[in-house]
């Protein structure tokens, strides 16, 4: 959608995701408003695009997702982003690690541009929804690849990942990854082999909030579906 039709649109704009048709489909953005119902979708060209949109508009925004092929133009305008959108989170949708290293090296070393998120894009439509989801929460969210690529993390970036954003499997303590105590307690249950149906009966909560936990839970382990979060939890059970 060009800037012009920005302050067309009458529903409030969630997330807006900046690049090209290719990278950002039409099916991709109707996925993310199917899955949040509060969010409505636009598509942008261009980074510096953003900054033309009306304070009225800006103050809705609460994702920009930016294709990695536009990252040094990225750079260049986050803190005017930060700016003229105080309630955005910043995510770079990537499918190429080094470019999202170079982005965390950068990200580092200017401690006042804030977090950055990355979103994988070559992962399943599940998963990637997932990601997209706990985001929308007000998440900060680093994939565990970008921590393992090359078996370092950037260099620029500190050798141990601070507690709010590792997700990498390999970190052995619950606050590693900030899972909530509910989100432990329907990990714990589906880690048992429990249906939705019954951890929503033995916690009093609805299956769709069971599910929400179970996305919420596969997206900070970095993990790609229940059974590899069942298997991260037996797998921490054995190392403590």
């Amino acid at each position: 959608m060009e800037v012009s039709e920005f302050n067309k649109v009458q529903k409030s704009v969630g997330c807006v995701f900046v690049g090209n048709p290719l990278n950002f489909s039409d099916t991709a953005l109707r996925l993310v408003e199917a899955e949040l119902p509060f969010f409505s979708c636009m598509r942008t060209a261009a980074v510096n695009d953003l900054l033309l949109m009306e304070k009225i508009r800006a103050d809705d925004v609460r994702l920009i997702v930016v294709d990695e092929a536009m990252s040094e133009d990225l750079i260049k305008v986050i803190p005017q982003l930060r700016a003229v959108f105080p309630l955005a989170g910043i995510v770079l949708g990537y499918r190429t690690p080094q470019i999202a290293h170079a982005v965390m090296g950068q990200a580092n070393v200017n401690p006042a541009w804030g977090d950055i998120s990355y979103l994988p894009m070559d992962v399943s439509v599940d998963c990637w929804l997932s990601v997209v989801r706990l985001l929308s929460s007000g998440a900060h969210y680093i994939p565990s690849q970008l921590f393992h690529a090359e078996g370092h993390p950037p260099e620029a970036l500190p050798q141990t990942a601070p507690k709010e954003t590792c997700t990498a499997p390999s970190c052995t303590t619950d606050t590693d990854f900030h899972l909530t105590v509910r989100e432990e307690q329907v990990l714990k249950y589906a880690a048992e082999g429990k249906q939705n149906k019954i951890i929503a009966d033995e916690l009093n909560l609805s299956q769709h909030t069971v599910k929400l936990h179970m996305h919420h839970i596969i997206a900070k382990l970095g993990v790609h579906n229940r059974t590899e979060a069942a298997n991260w939890y037996h797998g921490r059970a054995q190392r403590n």
